[in-house]
């Protein structure tokens, strides 16, 4: 059952020094950081998406999982985090809250391992839907462009879903320079998938169409110092309003507004050479 809650956040974990298996990066993207933002350190954060003004943001572990919404600005800085202005609901204790993408309107929560799709109201913060699926769940993102839903299951594919039952259609695996297990929290954008990998320092540009990962992003420089070691990069939003990107991570205490230019898909090159 969901229960409709305000939130006074609090720390979870005690602090302790993290690091981080890195890897030489293939084909580097370059960007810049154009902004921050105050982040609860309370919050092990799975998902991340701005709809309609608000950022919601789904956190987990078992007992602990919820999702939150609250008004997120335009520009570089804002204000601290207001209970006042915080919405949300909590989740079954059975429940550890994953990944979450919007579609028509509704908001679309993934859940580890009790194979549930939680469809919910983002008003009202309302149960809508369940949807089963087999095995675990990690990240989810709309594609619009294929109409369906691209979800990650701690693996290197990526699974394809009908939006109408979640059933699924295909995988697609995940090639490149490196090793891709793993995957996590996906942000879908026209043609590419964006995606964080567990405990690595990365974020991945991969081709929607084909599953190789044409670029990546080395943000470790975002990386707090001192956090507890799951205090990992996960959480990915894009913004339209700014062609921006928004990063965060498990526990973090800033989310990151970051700027960067997408490489070109190889059709595209083609097509642009044709003409």
């Amino acid at each position: 059952m969901l229960t409709i809650v305000m939130y006074r956040l609090h720390t979870l974990i005690a602090l302790v020094v993290v690091v981080l298996p890195l890897r030489a990066a293939a084909n580097p993207l370059p960007y810049d950081v154009v902004g921050h933002y105050p982040h609860s350190t309370a919050l092990f954060t799975q998902g991340l998406e701005l709809f309609h003004g608000q950022l919601f943001e789904s956190s987990g572990l078992y007992g602990h999982s919820k999702v939150i919404a609250r008004p997120f600005p335009e520009g570089s800085t804002a204000p601290e985090e207001s209970t006042e202005t915080l919405r949300g609901v909590t989740l079954d204790k059975s429940l550890f809250a994953e990944g979450l993408t919007f579609h028509r309107g509704r908001l679309y929560l993934l859940t580890w391992r009790a194979g549930q799709l939680l469809e919910i109201d983002p008003e009202r913060f309302a149960l809508l839907r369940r949807h089963a699926y087999k095995g675990q769940g990690w990240g989810i993102c709309y594609h619009s462009r294929r109409d369906l839903f691209a979800m990650s299951d701690g693996s290197d594919e990526i699974q394809w879903r009908r939006t109408s039952d979640f059933s699924l259609v295909d995988t697609l695996t995940i090639t490149g320079a490196g090793n891709y297990q793993h995957l996590n929290e996906l942000e879908c954008h026209g043609d590419y998938i964006l995606a964080n990998q567990w405990k690595q320092p990365y974020l991945l540009v991969i081709d929607a169409r084909s599953g190789e990962v044409v670029s990546q992003l080395d943000l470790s420089a975002l990386i707090p110092e001192g956090l507890h070691q799951e205090a990992v990069l996960n959480g990915i939003a894009y913004d339209a309003r700014d062609d921006t990107w928004l990063v965060t991570g498990k526990l973090w205490p800033k989310i990151y507004r970051i700027r960067f230019t997408l490489p070109v898909l190889e059709t595209a090159k083609s097509a642009a050479k044709a003409g």
